[in-house]
């Protein structure tokens, strides 16, 4: 009796035991199955839904490019799929530094990209115009400068960038190559020659012609051609109000139109003094 009621607590301790399998199997496959459909459902939302797509660029801090080829380039990245199926215009698939490196690559003229993403379909983007100072030309090709003193981009002289700003013209004498991206300049030697020639057009001390040169990038001097034919040299050491200053007290005691009409040149570069020479004849120093 003992034999029979063992074995049959055996045999239902069994039978209990496959029940509870087949519910362990069975809550293990409904649990996949859940996590499975959830997965799905999140990258559809994620990936394909309308949910997430970008409707809205905001594009800040255009002014001297052309905001609709700038827009463009954005409106290029949007555009298209992923592996033919996945779309870009998706609010977490795009990348911030892709667009930077985008528009700094294809636009020189931009310095800076700042990107903003607004949850869930909104992308700002605002860049900084680096500020076209100068053409640096050495040994015939030309380059802008930038307020950095940088070489961004080469010179094309029917560009709107070179035509609307009238942009200075400085030759290196020394014909020395330029690579892109390169330093040319320093900040100061460049602040100086704006601040000069805006001093010289202010005072109307001599109609400038646009030709500036300069022994090398080291070199603290410029020349620059007057209309007239003839040179005036400066020195960056002597701040510029003071060469203008100098400038124009030489001229009105010292120059007349008719002298001035023999000039070969008028050398600044020492403070407080004044050398002039004529044409054909021997220098002259004026204290």
């Amino acid at each position: 009796m003992r034999v029979k009621k063992g074995r049959q607590s055996w045999v239902e301790n069994r039978k209990r035991k496959k029940e509870k399998e087949k519910r362990s199997v069975f809550f293990r496959m409904a649990f996949y199955f859940l996590l499975i459909a959830f997965a799905g459902v999140t990258v559809y939302i994620f990936m394909f839904s309308p949910f997430l797509q970008i409707n809205y660029v905001e594009l800040r801090g255009v002014e001297e490019l052309e905001y609709e080829k700038v827009s463009k380039e954005l409106s290029c990245l949007l555009d298209g799929k992923y592996l033919g199926f996945i779309s870009r215009n998706n609010f977490i698939l795009i990348s911030e530094r892709k667009i930077k490196n985008h528009l700094t690559e294809k636009f020189k003229k931009i310095s800076e990209v700042e990107v903003e993403k607004k949850f869930p379909d909104t992308v700002k983007v605002r860049i900084v115009e680096r500020k076209s100072l100068l053409l640096w030309c050495s040994g015939g090709p030309c380059y802008i400068i930038d307020e950095k003193g940088r070489a961004y981009s080469g010179a094309d002289f029917e560009s709107p960038e070179i035509k609307e700003n009238n942009l200075i013209r400085l030759e290196d004498a020394s014909a020395k190559p330029v690579n892109l991206g390169e330093k040319v300049l320093g900040e100061d030697y460049i602040n100086f020659i704006l601040e000069l020639t805006e001093e010289i057009k202010k005072e109307a001390l001599a109609d400038i012609s646009g030709e500036y040169q300069t022994a090398c990038r080291a070199a603290e001097d410029v020349r620059i051609k007057t209309a007239a034919g003839w040179d005036i040299y400066f020195s960056s050491k002597v701040p510029a109000k003071q060469s203008a200053r100098t400038l124009k007290t030489f001229l009105e005691k010292e120059m007349g139109e008719e002298k001035r009409k023999n000039l070969e040149y008028v050398d600044l570069r020492v403070e407080n003094k004044v050398y002039y020479k004529f044409k054909d004849l021997g220098e002259n120093k004026n204290d």
